[in-house]
């Protein structure tokens, strides 16, 4: 099984707003807070986005950033960089 197939639409989405916004070290990362709202909202509930991300925290793709007030913040490995990219390339 390669890479892309193992995410679901809501999990490369979850990677995708950290691209754009370039959360690549652990100091420019986001909290699921920010994530749900550079998405509108528009991506469930805390506890399903949660879960999501620690898939991809598992999967290599994300990794836990500084603490935001409390908040764990993440944001892209390299693993995480070259799906998000690979993805995009094959979506031109």
């Amino acid at each position: 099984m390669n890479r892309e197939t193992q995410l679901n639409r809501m999990e490369f989405i979850l990677l995708d707003t950290l691209y754009a916004n370039e959360c690549k070290d652990r100091f420019h990362s986001m909290t699921l807070s920010e994530i749900s709202e550079d998405n509108d909202d528009s991506l469930g509930v805390g506890t399903t986005l949660y879960r999501k991300m620690k898939k991809l925290v598992k999967l290599g793709y994300v990794k836990k950033g500084c603490l935001d007030n409390h908040a764990d913040t993440f944001y892209l490995t390299e693993e995480g960089i070259s799906v998000v990219e690979e993805c995009k390339e094959v979506d031109r």
